[in-house]
C-alpha cells in the first residue's frame, strides 16, 4: 500500500498470515463419501433388532462415519443417530457431558461394530480416527482462484477444473439464503471454507457440490431476516462478509468491521478497502501502489462507491454473523495496529492518520 494513499482501513494482505496458520492436507486410503448435510459419510448397514440405547443399532456390520472438522457435539451426535450407531442422541449427549468429552471429539473416518457401548464410541472419537484419511483443507478468507492455485499446488484435485466449474452456477444447486434461492453470476463467497475428506477419484466437481451442500446447511440457522433491516439484500450480507474476512483475523474485531462497512455506506463514503482492489487485479501479494488503487474495475472500492457487485472470497461463520450482527458504534475507519492483525478503530479522521503513522504497515 503506498504511504501517501487516502485509505479508511491499512493492514497487510491477511490471506498471508492465514496461509501460515492453515495448511492444505491431501493424501491417505480410501473413504466412502455421501454428502448428506455437507458431511461426508457413508455406512454399510443392514437392519436388525435391539433396544439396549447404549448400544449400536441397526446393523450387523460394520459402519463407517466420517465425521466433518468443526461439527459441534450436538452435530456429532445427531450424525451418529441418523447413521444408525446410536438409538438414543440424548442418552448419548449426555454420556458424552458425563465424561468430559464435549470439546474432544475429534474429525475424521470412524468404523464402528454392532452392539458398541456408548464408552467405546466416545474413547475412539476423543483419540481420533486411526486410519489414514484424505482431506482437503480449504480455510477462510480465499477466493476462487487462490483456492484453485492450492489445489494445483497439492496434485490430487484438478485446480483448473475447479475454477471453470465455480464460474459455472447453472451447473450446480445455488444455496437458499433468506428464503431466497440466490441468483448469481459465478460461486464466490459460496464455497463454504472447512476441512473436507475425500476418496480416490474425488474429484473438483463433487468438492464444488460439497462446499455449496456445507454453505446451505451452516448458514441456515443464521438470522438472515435481519438483512432487510440494515437495508441489503442477502448475497449483499455474504458480499460484505467476504469483505470483513479479508481484512480482519481477531473475531472479535469482525461486527466492528461489518459496523464501519455499514456506516460508510449510509454516508455514500467509499469503502477503500484495499482487499477489495486486491482481488480486481488477483494480486495477493506485494504492496499496492497509487496505480493499483486506480485499477477501472468495479471491484475497486477506492474508485467506486457501494459495495462491490460480487463476494471476493469464501467467508466463514463468523464474518457472516457479523455481516448480519453489526456492532452498535460510529466506527467509519479502522487502522492496522500491530503484527498481530490487530486494529484501531474510530469514528475520528483526524485519530484515523494519527493512528496510520504509527502503523506497521508505514
Amino acid at each position: 500500500m503506498p504511504e501517501d494513499a487516502d485509505t479508511s482501513s491499512l493492514r497487510p494482505d491477511n490471506t498471508a498470515s492465514k496461509r501460515r496458520r492453515r495448511h492444505l492436507v491431501l493424501g491417505g486410503f480410501v473413504v466412502l463419501l455421501a454428502v448428506a448435510a455437507a458431511i461426508v459419510v457413508a455406512a454399510v448397514t443392514e437392519p436388525r433388532g435391539g433396544s439396549d440405547p447404549t448400544s449400536t443399532a441397526g446393523a450387523t456390520g460394520p459402519i463407517s462415519v466420517t465425521i466433518e472438522s468443526g461439527l459441534s457435539a450436538v452435530a456429532i451426535t445427531e450424525l451418529l443417530q441418523d447413521m444408525g450407531v446410536i438409538v438414543s442422541a440424548r442418552g448419548f449427549l449426555n454420556d458424552v457431558k458425563a465424561a468430559g468429552a464435549e470439546a474432544s471429539l475429534r474429525p475424521g473416518r470412524y468404523v464402528f461394530t454392532a452392539s458398541e457401548s456408548h464408552e467405546s464410541i466416545i474413547d475412539k472419537l476423543t483419540t481420533g480416527s486411526q486410519e489414514e484419511v484424505a482431506k482437503v483443507t480449504i480455510p477462510e478468507g480465499l477466493s476462487i482462484d487462490q483456492v484453485g492455485a492450492r489445489l494445483r499446488d497439492s496434485g490430487d484435485i484438478d485446480g483448473e477444473e475447479y475454477e471453470a466449474l465455480a464460474r459455472r452456477p447453472g451447473d450446480f444447486v445455488v444455496p437458499t439464503v433468506g428464503g431466497q434461492r440466490l441468483e448469481v453470476t459465478d460461486l464466490e463467497g459460496l464455497l463454504f471454507p472447512s476441512t473436507y475428506f475425500i476418496e480416490p477419484g474425488f474429484t473438483a466437481e463433487n468438492l464444488v457440490a460439497t462446499q455449496l451442500a456445507t454453505f446451505q446447511q451452516r448458514s441456515a440457522s443464521l438470522p438472515w431476516a435481519n438483512a432487510e433491516s440494515l437495508g441489503v439484500t442477502p448475497y449483499e450480507i455474504i458480499i460484505i462478509a467476504s469483505l470483513i474476512e479479508k481484512e480482519t483475523s481477531a473475531p472479535e474485531e469482525r461486527p466492528l468491521a461489518a459496523a464501519v462497512a455499514y456506516n460508510r455506506l449510509a454516508k455514500d463514503m467509499r469503502l477503500e478497502y484495499c482487499s477489495s482492489v486486491r482481488f480486481a487485479l488477483k494480486k495477493w501479494k506485494g504492496a499496492l501502489t497509487n496505480g493499483d488503487l486506480e485499477a477501472d474495475s468495479p471491484y475497486n472500492t477506492y474508485r467506486n462507491t457501494g459495495l462491490p457487485p460480487g463476494p471476493i472470497a469464501s467467508p466463514g461463520l463468523d464474518a457472516l454473523k457479523a455481516a448480519l450482527t453489526p456492532a452498535d458504534v460510529d466506527y467509519l475507519y479502522f487502522v492496522l495496529i500491530d503484527e498481530e492483525g490487530h486494529h484501531f478503530f474510530t469514528s475520528s479522521y483526524e485519530e484515523f492518520l494519527e493512528a496510520k503513522r504509527r502503523s506497521p504497515g508505514q
